[in-house]
């Protein structure tokens, strides 16, 4: 939804009837012959002059939906609308942001034309377009298109410190928990379980459970490993007992690479040295995404330049929110984007060469 704001004055044109009356026995038509025709060229130059401001002056509105004011995407669409705002005069377009209840509901307004730019999990941004899911009421949304990837949110396996456990086929045999059965990472290790053609069975148990309660039983020593998602370890490490040391499991199996040409909203992501846990090295796992996405009717020229405005400040882009650091710029067309690219996104990769 565009607003275009076109501010226009009209030109107050004063006649030569004062001079006409003076002249009037002398020469008066001559007079008023000359005095028209500087009129008509003083009105067609004022005209051109108000038309090129009015063009000057038209400014396009973008309305970004986010999240809740206490997540990650609300302040990222911050970040967003302050890279595009401070080039406005250039490129007259205006960025603004509303807090909501995050990934569905931002579909489900952005179909029904209340923003023009939403943030999206990179599963529901899927399941959105093929109607499936939460969506598959409303049918599918064939016009939604992608904009970038932002931020991963890859999967967190923790075990102790001490303990001899140092990759995930290590895991079979022993006790370990992957969250509540309904949590976001319970679901994704379901997948790729069944990608690793595993199941439960290869666990000696498996303890669905809170984020709280994992942590605490892994510190007490009555589970071996703990899933979390790198998302809520900022809060979830405050929880760790003093004394308790933890360290992460890569999850780097080579059936990641099928589940992700399977369901292709998953996506690879790295948990980075010394973030959490006083971890040694990079981790490589995997999980979800955010994605910033459009309608393939929002203006392809806004388009391209919020994607342009990004790029080409991207260091100062990822610097301003923490979750961003891991975001590469080859990564913005591809990373867990599973449905087309807005025009106005795509032109700018190809110029940008970032497309393959």
């Amino acid at each position: 939804m565009t607003n275009i704001i076109t501010k226009f004055t009209r030109s107050k044109i004063r006649g030569s009837f004062s001079a006409c009356l003076l002249f009037l026995l002398i020469g008066c038509d001559q007079v008023q012959t000359q005095s028209n025709t500087d009129g008509q060229t003083q009105v067609a130059q004022t005209a051109l002059e108000r038309s090129a401001q009015g063009e000057r002056r038209k400014l396009t509105h973008l309305l970004l939906g986010t999240g809740s004011v206490r997540g990650v995407y609300f302040p990222i669409g911050g970040v967003i609308c302050r890279l595009v705002n401070r080039n406005k005069a250039q490129h007259r377009i205006r960025c603004s942001l509303e807090s909501t209840s995050g990934s569905i509901y931002n579909l489900r307004q952005l179909r029904d034309d209340n923003f023009d730019l939403v943030f999206a999990q990179s599963d529901w941004q899927f399941h959105a377009y093929h109607g499936s899911k939460e969506f598959e009421n409303a049918g599918p949304d064939k016009a939604l298109r992608a904009v970038f990837a932002l931020e991963s949110d890859p999967l967190s396996l923790l075990v102790l410190k001490q303990s001899e456990i140092n990759q995930f086929d290590d895991l079979e045999g022993k006790t370990v928990s992957f969250g509540y059965t309904r949590s976001l990472q319970h679901r994704i290790m379901s997948d790729f379980l069944e990608a690793k053609k595993w199941s439960n069975n290869n666990f000696k148990e498996v303890r669905p459970m809170s984020d709280k309660r994992q942590i605490a039983q892994l510190c007490d020593g009555k589970l071996d490993s703990i899933l979390l998602l790198t998302s809520s370890l900022e809060d979830n490490s405050k929880l760790v007992p003093q004394g308790c040391k933890l360290k992460f499991l890569p999850i780097q199996d080579a059936s990641i690479k099928q589940l992700i040409a399977d369901k292709p909203y998953y996506r690879t992501g790295v948990i980075k040295q010394g973030r959490y846990f006083d971890s040694e090295n990079d981790i490589m796992s995997f999980g979800l995404g955010a994605t910033f996405v459009a309608h393939e009717s929002t203006s392809p020229k806004a388009i391209y330049n919020v994607v342009k405005d990004v790029v080409e400040n991207f260091r100062d882009f990822t610097l301003l929110h923490p979750s961003l650091e891991t975001l590469e710029k080859e990564d913005l067309p591809y990373a867990g984007i599973s449905i087309p690219l807005h025009p106005g996104a795509e032109r700018y990769y190809k110029e940008a060469r970032l497309l393959k």
